[in-house]
């Protein structure tokens, strides 16, 4: 029972404090005050730029069911062949771009970024063929690539343990309400704007989905703050903003590291950039990646059952609440308490019962709705897998920023492979090669957060053996302070255990 309570124990040890909601027991007002402001205008354009990403992607398979499929000839795999081209700009944008946000300011970045991909997207209601439709996916997957790999460095950059989780957690809502949004703003274009103009319902909702990014672009590029080192925003005081880098001192994540052809060497050796990958990878087996998606399908093509167009767009977004509730509840709890792999098992339960159910198939039709809901409840993991990298990779902000978007690239590629051969629309509504496979999928990231958790606290423990060495130094030598034998001591003894690489 020892090693089963060590697992489960709470990731801050001795230094867990009480059970908050937002907020330590002890955080002062001034602080209080400041982490106000930064949640704002942070969470505010991190979320407001996701959501505009999200739209986007829920207004293809949207405007798919909804006319583009006849208009475009879209008759076989031609969606599927849409959706690659737009993962394959993602997997190929991320790298790229959080290297450059080491250098180049967050705050120009990410708003430039997604102002070029809300011109592509109002573009898109232009196109006469699906051959036109494959390039203007790529480009817009280029740029759409920067967001979420950019704002969780950016993230990982303000707070600290007890906060990420939450934040984090914030932001990997906007998805879901993007995609919910998207099926409730194309039901509104149906009623009042199809035809208008010559123009169908599904152009249309291009128009709009453009001309909001647009909007949040140009909200980013006044508002959002950069990172605590260099930021410029007029709302932040001088006070204010090294109070913002000393923070990060205090939780023993002080962003260090700087861009050398070494970088690559320090990926290279950390455990963390293999570990967390595969990790991250694991995530993006799951149903939760195709579920609104195949839960319009089954609807539309269900022969039992009569669903109008309105039902097929709308009622598959109750997957998306059902994932806000739980990700800010899982998060929640998970920052309060450390117990973050409590979560990730019952989590994982819930992946498990919802798809079990899917590959059995031959169920009633209420339990199968609520197995959609089930099997799609993958968005709590995403936030605590991320705060989890964030805080592991915390001491060097280069390595931090590489892992985050390899994780990422990986991951999407997997869905990529996994979208285009499992889960064809071809294979609607049983998917007997997808189902199937992201279930074996699951059980082994069930595996596999036991093997992060093992590196986490092996880590832990050679840090603490790291600082009674450094207290044995200084009783042995009280009086020995500056001499070239202490401080060589000191440096031996730091160097023995990295902030970032392998454990001896």
């Amino acid at each position: 029972m020892g090693y089963w309570n060590e697992v489960f124990s709470s990731s801050y040890g001795k230094d867990k404090p009480k059970f908050f909601w937002w907020y330590p027991a002890d955080t002062s007002k001034a602080e209080k005050k400041l982490l106000t402001k930064v949640d704002f205008f942070i969470l505010s354009y991190a979320c407001l730029g996701y959501f505009c990403k999200w739209l986007d992607q829920a207004n293809l398979s949207n405007a798919f069911v909804s006319g583009m499929k006849e208009d475009l000839h879209m008759y076989h795999n031609e969606f599927n062949l849409a959706n690659t081209c737009f993962q394959v700009g993602v997997i190929l944008g991320g790298i790229p771009s959080n290297l450059l946000l080491t250098w180049v300011p967050p705050r120009y970045w990410l708003p430039g970024c997604e102002l070029a991909w809300g011109l592509i997207t109002i573009g898109t209601y232009k196109v006469t063929s699906y051959n036109q439709l494959y390039p203007l996916r790529f480009f817009l997957g280029l740029l759409e690539g920067t967001s979420f790999v950019g704002v969780q460095y950016v993230l990982g950059s303000w707070y600290k343990r007890t906060e990420l989780g939450k934040r984090t957690a914030i932001f990997a809502c906007a998805p879901y309400a993007g995609t919910a949004f998207g099926g409730y703003i194309f039901s509104g274009v149906k009623a009042t704007m199809d035809g208008k103009n010559g123009l169908a319902a599904w152009r249309w909702v291009f128009i709009i989905d453009g001309v909001i990014t647009i909007a949040v672009g140009i909200y980013g590029f006044i508002f959002f703050p950069d990172t605590p080192e260099a930021t410029t925003a007029f709302y932040l005081n001088a006070e204010e903003k090294q109070r913002c880098i000393d923070r990060l001192v205090e939780d023993d994540r002080e962003p260090i590291g700087d861009f050398s052809w070494g970088l690559f060497l320090r990926v290279v050796k950390s455990w963390q950039f293999y570990i967390l990958t595969v990790l991250w990878m694991f995530w993006n087996t799951t149903v939760g990646k195709v579920a609104n998606t195949v839960f319009q399908l089954f609807l539309k093509k269900d022969t039992e059952h009569t669903w109008s167009i309105y039902q097929v767009n709308n009622i598959p977004t109750s997957i998306n609440g059902f994932n806000i509730v739980m990700v800010m509840a899982a998060n929640i709890y998970a920052d309060a308490t450390g117990r973050r792999m409590v979560m990730i098992m019952i989590n994982l339960g819930i992946l498990l019962f919802g798809t079990i159910c899917l590959v059995v198939w031959e169920i009633p039709l209420g339990l199968r709705i609520a197995s959609y809901l089930f099997a799609g409840c993958d968005g709590p993991l995403s936030p605590m897998f991320m705060a989890w990298a964030n805080i592991l990779c915390g001491n060097d902000k280069q390595v931090r920023a590489l892992t985050i978007a390899v994780m990422n690239s990986f991951g999407n590629a997997l869905t990529t492979i996994i979208q285009q051969f499992l889960y064809p629309v071809t294979d609607a509504p049983k998917y007997k090669k997808g189902f199937p496979a992201s279930l074996g999928f699951i059980c082994g990231m069930a595996g596999w957060v036991f093997v992060v958790r093992y590196f986490e606290l092996r880590t832990l423990k050679r840090k603490e053996l790291d600082g009674e060495e450094t207290s044995l130094v200084a009783v042995v030598l009280p009086n020995a302070k500056h001499t070239p034998s202490s401080q060589f001591l000191r440096n031996s003894t730091a160097s023995l255990y990295p902030a970032v690489g392998l454990p001896p």
